[in-house]
């Protein structure tokens, strides 16, 4: 096997590879980080951030427009994000307001690169979309890039479901979401 066939293969099976071509027998044990590293970055972001999570919660209370009879649509936010091993992002958040015949909802999109140091995580959007509406008027607005970047402390702790829940919180200690897998 070749130098240049050797670096082609992944780096597990090269390490297995050049034990068995240095025709040595020994025992060892190899460990292996819990994180993954993008080749070309130097980026690390741990593997348990890695991949899709989404956070949201909708209000069970409706208001009913006393002259029509009609439900508006509920009050909430949703926040839904994924993260790849190379540090790139694309996020996704609504928050959706209604109180009686006023509507109004932002919704809000952006890629970038997430950065991971000891347990606080760095949102840095490089690209990002803005839309809403105020109150069923009319009056719309739409702005691009202008997500700014968003810090918060994280862990993830296991629900009494089983399940991996990130939990991140804001800096000033105020703020504080679970986010799970999505179904």
């Amino acid at each position: 096997m070749t130098s240049q066939q050797l670096h082609s293969i992944p780096k597990a099976a090269r390490l297995f590879a050049s034990s068995a071509l240095s025709l040595t027998l020994s025992a060892s044990v190899v460990f292996y980080s819990s994180t993954s590293q993008a080749e070309n970055n130097g980026i690390v972001i741990p593997a348990v951030l890695q991949g899709e999570w989404q956070y949201g919660r909708i209000s069970s209370i409706q208001y009913q427009d006393q002259y029509t009879g009609q439900s508006a649509a509920p009050n909430g936010s949703s926040d839904r994000f994924q993260v790849a091993a190379n540090g790139d992002y694309q996020r996704r958040r609504l928050i959706q307001i209604n109180t009686y015949n006023c509507a109004s909802n932002l919704f809000i999109e952006e890629k970038g690169k997430v950065q991971v140091e000891d347990r606080q995580l760095t949102f840095q959007p490089t690209d990002s979309t803005s839309k809403g509406q105020i109150c069923n008027s009319g009056r719309t607005y739409s702005s691009n890039n202008t997500a700014k970047p968003e810090t918060y402390g994280w862990s993830v702790e296991t629900n009494e479901y089983g399940q991996q829940v990130l939990v991140l919180d804001t800096l000033d200690g105020q703020g504080r979401a679970h986010y799970g897998r999505p179904q």
